[in-house]
């Protein structure tokens, strides 16, 4: 195991800079293009190569044995916020405050020190890496960039680590499923003093919504939720369209289908009636299927301990619930400490960060088998 300190040493002020100047680059989901540009220069000029996907993944690949399987290790670039002009920077003492900052930013930025290390040092590996700047974990992302990642290198990739979430939170060892619907109603409408009386779109909405919300769930691991809701045209019209986003989660399968089940029959009441109601699955996040996570969670435990950091586990909707519902092991956790996330005050402290980096690399030296 390498000294305590040794990488942040090295790259803790280099990894600062590079954080400054790419977490104010606006990345929606499936918007990434800006931070790919930026991310593919700065490995050009570290003379990295590099490659980019159709999911707009970059891929940077460390080949040990053309033949060997990969370890993954990644960190997604899209941000939850959906502007397209840079975010405003801010540092006040010890603290950066940014949208995006901590979730992910922080996290691939190490990824790429962490890369910057392996070719410069080429240290000799049990098997391949792949150090991954996925896209689309975020929202509506579907989790599209790791989804393609996996069905290029299907039957190649031995272990998946996502560096994501607080430093200090424990280790993500179980994905949470999840199913995303978006909802719509249709009526003739009207004005709403001469055609009082006719069906409103907005009104019946809010009777689905209504039943929605009058389910009873099997435990506090399977939750719903309305997130969005738009309709009508005018205080004076009788609605004529109204729709909202709607999603169910849970931590098993079995409870996804129920979630399911109750779903299309509430739903198919209100088709029942002759509204015009028509329903859009927007995402799908599965859940885990049997796969062995332990050897990483040992690697993680052993290096998070040793830095007097939580190894409590726990389950999150991450880039780990497609290798985990292909039965690869997969587990998450972060390397710096934020608070406000998903929040436009989002906020990291940058003397966390030395921790993160040093922990994030021990424990890529422990899954790779180096010896530093």
């Amino acid at each position: 195991m390498a000294e305590k300190g040794y990488f942040s040493n090295l790259y803790y002020d280099r990894a600062v800079e590079l954080l400054k100047n790419v977490c104010v680059i606006p990345a929606p989901s499936h918007h990434e293009d800006r931070r790919v540009s930026f991310i593919m220069q700065w490995l050009k000029k570290e003379g990295i190569k590099a490659e980019t996907d159709d999911a707009k993944n970059v891929i940077i690949p460390y080949i040990v044995n053309p033949d060997a399987e990969y370890d993954v290790f990644a960190a997604h670039t899209d941000v939850v916020f959906p502007d397209t002009e840079d975010f405003e920077m801010r540092i006040d003492g010890n603290r950066l405050h940014c949208p995006g900052s901590g979730d992910d930013s922080a996290n691939f930025v190490a990824l790429l020190m962490y890369a910057l290390w392996f070719f410069s040092c080429r240290p000799q590996c049990c098997t391949n890496v792949l150090f991954v700047c996925n896209s689309c974990e975020e929202g509506l992302g579907n989790l599209h960039g790791v989804r393609t990642l996996f069905e290029n290198y299907s039957g190649r990739i031995r272990s998946f680590t996502s560096f994501d979430t607080i430093l200090g939170r424990g280790i993500v060892n179980t994905a949470v499923g999840s199913e995303r619907y978006e909802i719509n109603v249709h009526t003739q409408g009207g004005h709403s003093f001469v055609d009082f009386g006719q069906k409103n779109a907005i009104a019946i909405l809010s009777s689905v919504i209504t039943k929605l919300y009058g389910q009873s769930t099997d435990s506090r691991m399977t939750t719903y939720n309305v997130g969005t809701i738009n309709g009508g045209t005018s205080v004076n019209s009788i609605a004529q369209d109204a729709s909202c986003t709607y999603e169910y989660r849970a931590v098993s399968e079995e409870s996804l289908m129920k979630m399911k089940t109750r779903f299309e029959s509430i739903i198919n009441t209100f088709k029942a009636r002759n509204v015009d109601i028509r329903v859009k699955c927007i995402g799908c996040r599965p859940c885990a299927h049997n796969a062995d996570t332990l050897w990483l969670e040992s690697a993680a435990e052993k290096v998070l301990k040793r830095y007097s950091l939580s190894t409590v586990r726990g389950v999150s909707s991450t880039d780990c619930n497609i290798p985990l519902s292909l039965g690869i092991p997969a587990i998450c956790f972060g390397l710096i400490y934020a608070e406000g996330t998903h929040t436009r005050q989002e906020m990291v402290d940058l003397d966390s960060y030395r921790c993160g980096l040093d922990t994030g690399f021990e424990y890529i030296l422990e899954v790779t088998g180096i010896k530093n």
